[in-house]
């Protein structure tokens, strides 16, 4: 998971690498296998401290997708609320300790021996510095829903946007439960041509909502997907 995230990282810097190099780590961003629905049972189980039956009517095990540090879930609570439940990968902060131990000796030394004569402004060991933090905080699902209410917050009374409401009594460092929101990715023009939407309206949502965040709010969104 670490070489797979930190893959996903450098797949965004293309002021440092070659887009043929860009473009093909650009598919770990959504293409990464899944581990079982039996194990992120166990895994919300025990955060949560009780059985999986007592807070979920179902669960199920199929993942909605998968990515490099967890996976969503579709459930229903018990009281009847749609939710999707973002479960982390087993022992990933240990595997991040042990890992990102060794990449940082390998950015020293890429350090000194990289000539940079392609003109690129590359430290390597600042690039691991600013991966490794942001792998930390990644890995801690608190901080994921504070961002997530901190955005809802900022975008009170804006009806083109929907932030998915956290549940914070079912949130743990290791797993996410949020409302279940139903979308259509971006990118997929044939499907929005089909419900009628209006893409230059959706296009104008979405730059005005971005620079909203950037020039407004001081506080944005760094990886979105379509």
């Amino acid at each position: 998971p670490t070489f797979i995230k930190l893959g996903q990282v450098v797949s965004t810097r293309t002021d440092v690498f070659s887009k043929e190099f860009t473009d093909t780590l650009a598919s770990l961003q959504d293409d990464v296998p899944a581990f079982s629905g039996a194990r992120a049972k166990e895994i919300v189980a025990r955060e949560l401290g009780r059985p999986v039956e007592e807070v979920f009517s179902s669960f199920d095990e199929k993942p909605l997708a998968a990515a490099s540090l967890g996976q969503v879930h579709r459930a229903v609570l018990t009281s009847g609320e749609p939710v999707a439940v973002k479960v982390q990968r087993a022992g990933l902060k240990e595997l991040f300790d042990l890992d990102l131990k060794n990449l940082k000796v390998l950015a020293k030394i890429l350090d000194k021996l990289d000539p940079k004569t392609d003109g690129a402004d590359r430290e390597w060991v600042a690039i691991y510095d600013e991966s490794a933090r942001l792998l930390y905080q990644e890995i801690d699902y608190i901080n994921e829903a504070d961002n997530a209410e901190r955005f809802a917050r900022n975008f009170k009374g804006e009806a083109r946007v929907r932030v998915p409401k956290v549940y914070r009594d079912l949130t743990t460092p290791r797993v996410l439960v949020m409302e279940f929101v139903e979308s259509v990715k971006l990118t997929d023009i044939r499907k929005l041509d089909s419900l009628g939407l209006d893409k230059g309206a959706l296009s104008t949502a979405v730059a005005e909502t971005f620079l909203q965040q950037l020039l407004r709010d001081g506080y944005f969104h760094c990886d979105p997907h379509p």
